[in-house]
């Protein structure tokens, strides 16, 4: 099945009705900066164990995220291979919505690597929150399909980048933390 009949069928799938707004709101990208700094910070205060290696996990990961999903990905390589937005390339077939229309490549996912990478570091460090991190995950992609906005390739793409960079993040944090207690 193409791609985009797969974007169609997210996108007309509740279209209209109360949806539109979760999936806005979940990807609206100020919404997503407070909730990683709000878990950051949880973390960082109330884990006395382990907080300082989530919070310097997370933030490695995300800069890695927007390193190379943002830096490579979206900007060096688009200008050989950018990939055309759902509702951009197919204007009759799929709808776009959302708070920011973006008009940059598709691929990979941003929202689903930037997520991914903070939702892996915080999975790995509090494994009972995999139940709501696999829930917001599921969501998450399907709000990038129903907004118009990925393929199903950059959504699994954004999905893989995330769970690398999000053990990246917390293998060089342990690093660092490590030569910190040698000295």
């Amino acid at each position: 099945m193409k791609e985009e009949l797969i974007v169609q069928f997210f996108n007309r799938l509740g279209y209209g009705t109360i949806l539109d707004t979760i999936t806005n709101s979940i990807s609206y990208i100020p919404f997503l900066i407070g909730l990683w700094l709000v878990l950051g910070i949880i973390a960082l205060f109330l884990d006395k164990k382990n907080g300082k290696v989530v919070f310097v996990s997370a933030i490695i990961a995300i800069a890695l995220h927007f390193l190379i999903s943002e830096g490579v990905f979206k900007y060096l390589v688009a200008d050989y291979v950018m990939r055309v937005r759902p509702y951009i390339e197919h204007p009759g077939l799929i709808v776009g919505m959302g708070y920011d229309m973006f008009k940059d490549s598709s691929f990979p996912s941003s929202h689903m690597a930037s997520s991914l990478a903070v939702l892996t570091v915080f999975t790995y460090f509090y494994r009972k929150v995999w139940p709501v991190v696999l829930v917001f995950v599921l969501f998450m992609a399907f709000s990038r399909l129903h907004m118009g906005m990925h393929y199903p390739s950059d959504v699994l793409a954004g999905i893989v980048l995330g769970i690398t960079y999000g053990f990246l993040g917390i293998f060089i944090a342990k690093k660092i933390f490590k030569r910190k207690k040698l000295k």
